[in-house]
């Protein structure tokens, strides 16, 4: 376990978020269904990214590792030879997206953390059992018999949307024609319309009216040459620490993203926040900020770094329907009142909302990550706005999606020393 001490600093300078984990794991899934050789530039390797790429290298799929880029060879999905479990380790998205993908008229085993094989499943079990095929999750691994077959899919909007991208991954591939029907309210749907988008780069093609998805069978990816957006969910970090401490440039921004998590901007800019826009970047301007309310369903990752904008903005700010934050790393939504709480700040916290009233001032204290990569980045940036050092617990978190968060906090100016 490591500890990271992040002291009161004063930050300046230009940054460039990483590659989004999000974009990444739906390129490699493309390409390792695709025929040919794929080439994906812009590529970090986060312990959920390798955990994909471990994955598929495991059913025979070549992915040759360059610094910052992937070349992946593959035969495409009838060519997988799956006679070991697919291990994958404590990434939601790698499980969520090859249940359906990598599941077999034989016994499949996916392993991973304990942590990942708790969280909900109950949307996969109800389609595999619906067809006649088998579905066991034990704790310490999920067991399938039977592939995926076309049909006509209803699906519950305020589950994880990585259950309906999965579908989509597959459905394309198969001999007839599919359809997913979302039923009630669609959160994150941004996320699928991320799937859809990089689906078309690898010429699959997916017809969406309204809330359904229509899916024709018998189609063919295509192995292509891509590039990674850079990460929003990232850049909200180094959004909010600029409006909270001194200026900040971010770089290398795609304004046409899917990402729902881009709409940090405009919560920043809601909260009277001062953001300079140009043609692909935004600086971030020290401001006072005022208190917000913001409905978090869309955007769940950035909850926690919102919460510590909260603190920093006049009156007080609401994150509301904010349930799904209990079934990441951590329980999101009790673990950012928990730290935030520890650190001295007003919060309340709700069965599905936190309840922020600004102070405008944080104590340093011992705080523990909770092996959750938002929280422990949380902390950082509250760190730098604090009366005292914080030091962090299970700092190491950060490696699941940003794993030189740190060196690049220090090239804005954050004191940092490593226990």
């Amino acid at each position: 376990m490591m500890k990271v001490e992040v002291y009161p600093s004063k930050v300046s300078g230009e940054i460039i978020p990483p590659p989004s984990k999000s974009f990444l794991h739906r390129a490699i899934i493309c390409a390792a269904l695709s025929s040919g050789t794929t080439k994906i530039n812009n590529v970090i390797y986060s312990q959920d990214v390798v955990a994909t790429i471990e994955a598929f290298e495991s059913v025979g799929v070549s992915i040759d590792r360059g610094a910052n880029s992937l070349v992946i060879k593959s035969n495409g999905r009838h060519s997988f030879n799956i006679d070991s479990p697919i291990n994958c380790n404590e990434s939601g998205s790698t499980l969520r997206f090859l249940i359906p993908i990598l599941s077999t008229n034989k016994k499949v085993l996916f392993t991973g953390k304990s942590s990942l094989l708790n969280r909900p499943m109950d949307v996969y079990e109800d389609i595999f059992l619906n067809q006649k095929s088998q579905f066991k999750n034990n704790g310490l691994s999920i067991m399938t018999n039977g592939e995926i077959i076309p049909g006509n899919f209803k699906i519950k909007g305020d589950i994880s949307s990585q259950f309906i991208s999965g579908l989509l991954f597959i459905l394309p591939l198969l001999s007839g024609d599919s359809s997913i029907e979302i039923i009630g309210s669609f959160e994150s749907s941004n996320y699928v319309d991320m799937t859809i988008s990089i689906l078309r780069s690898f010429s699959i093609i997916v017809e969406k009216d309204k809330n359904t998805f229509f899916i024709k069978g018998n189609q063919t990816y295509n192995s292509t040459e891509i590039t990674s957006e850079n990460d929003f969910s990232q850049l909200a970090f180094y959004a909010v620490l600029g409006t909270i401490n001194n200026n900040i440039k971010i770089t290398n921004i795609n304004y046409d993203s899917f990402q729902p998590d881009k709409r940090i901007i405009d919560i920043i800019q809601l909260a009277n926040g001062n953001v300079e826009k140009g043609r692909n970047y935004a600086i971030f301007k020290r401001s006072n900020t005022h208190a917000f309310t913001f409905d978090v369903s869309q955007s769940p990752d950035i909850a926690p770094i919102l919460a510590v904008l909260a603190v920093f903005s006049v009156g007080k700010t609401r994150l509301i329907n904010a349930k799904r934050l209990a079934m990441k790393e951590s329980n999101r939504l009790l673990t950012t009142y928990k730290s935030l709480k520890k650190l001295g700040a007003k919060i309340t916290l709700g069965s599905d909302y936190l309840e922020i009233v600004g102070t405008k001032k944080l104590q340093g204290n011992l705080c523990d990550s909770f092996n959750d990569h938002r929280i422990a980045m949380t902390l950082a940036i509250a760190a730098t706005v604090s009366d005292s050092k914080i030091t962090i617990d299970n700092a190491e978190a950060i490696n699941k999606s940003y794993p030189h968060f740190y060196e690049d906090l220090k090239s804005l100016g954050v004191k940092i020393n490593i226990v």
